[in-house]
């Protein structure tokens, strides 16, 4: 009986659940519940039967989550919000990684390099003593992607070739277009009492910058999905773009390397 670990942002939760779906020899999915994980739950149990879902309050001894399959998958939603402190989802990740390992034979990261945040993270889980086999989303030459976006536009190449045209690109996934609100809402969550009527004034294009340093988008590619909802999607990416006066660029995204990194992971455990 084998299972894999998959450690993942918020921000993958529509390409996991279709990722899941197209493999019919996983015969249990455990989620590991927390409060990122509350949209995913509600998905999976809206897609599965309730006998191939395990809801995972807390992840103790072993033999508290016995092996019930050939394949089992056992999911960690981490907050989409980490994306404002580097340090902060370097370390999310790690101790993810730490408090499932005992449980899987195999953790595969959901996650690009983040900005850089993620660059050592490899030797990060191996200076914590992992010990089962692991890996993080990468192209076919091994390399380890940009972020979300490469993962899902299909390459850096098609990432770099859009900024060719302008620099001022605002690119909207699935899950960007469900959760961008939190960024902002993070961003405001501690501020100092003095600030909140000032903050009351901003409007979104203006919170936008404090949050993420900058705000002066003149275009928003949308990377839609063949599986999403495109007419919600495209909605969304208008919303988004009214509040930059953007204009809005659809591509076609792909989920291959998602798929191609868990292959990879199958094929290891043979």
């Amino acid at each position: 009986m084998k299972r894999i670990g998959i450690v993942a942002c918020e921000i993958f939760e529509e390409e996991l659940l279709k990722l899941l779906s197209e493999y019919n020899n996983i015969g249990k999915i455990i989620l590991v519940s927390n409060d990122s994980s509350k949209e995913f739950q509600r998905m999976l149990e809206s897609n599965y039967n309730y006998d191939k879902i395990t809801i995972a309050r807390e992840l103790c001894s072993t033999r508290f989550l016995k092996r019930q399959a050939p394949l089992e998958v056992v999911v960690y939603i981490l907050p989409f919000a980490l994306h404002l402190y580097a340090e902060d989802i370097k370390g999310e990740v790690v101790a993810a990684s730490k408090e499932i390992e005992k449980h899987v034979d195999y953790i595969l990261l959901l996650y690009g390099l983040c900005g850089n945040a993620l660059g050592s993270v490899k030797e990060l889980l191996i200076n914590s003593n992992i010990k089962v086999p692991f890996d993080i989303l990468a192209n076919e030459n091994g390399q380890i992607m940009d972020d979300c976006i490469c993962a899902l536009i299909g390459s850096s190449e098609n990432y770099l070739k859009e900024l060719e045209q302008t620099t001022n690109i605002f690119f909207m996934t699935p899950g960007w277009a469900k959760h961008w609100p939190k960024l902002l809402e993070e961003k405001t969550r501690n501020v100092d009492p003095e600030k909140i009527a000032e903050l009351s004034k901003m409007d979104v294009k203006e919170k936008f910058k404090m949050a993420l340093g900058s705000s002066d988008y003149k275009r928003v590619i949308g990377i839609e999905l063949d599986f999403i909802d495109k007419l919600n999607f495209r909605v969304r990416c208008n919303e988004f773009a009214s509040n930059f006066n953007s204009e809005v660029v659809i591509r076609e995204g792909t989920i291959n390397t998602l798929r191609n990194s868990f292959d990879k992971a199958l094929k290891e455990l043979e």
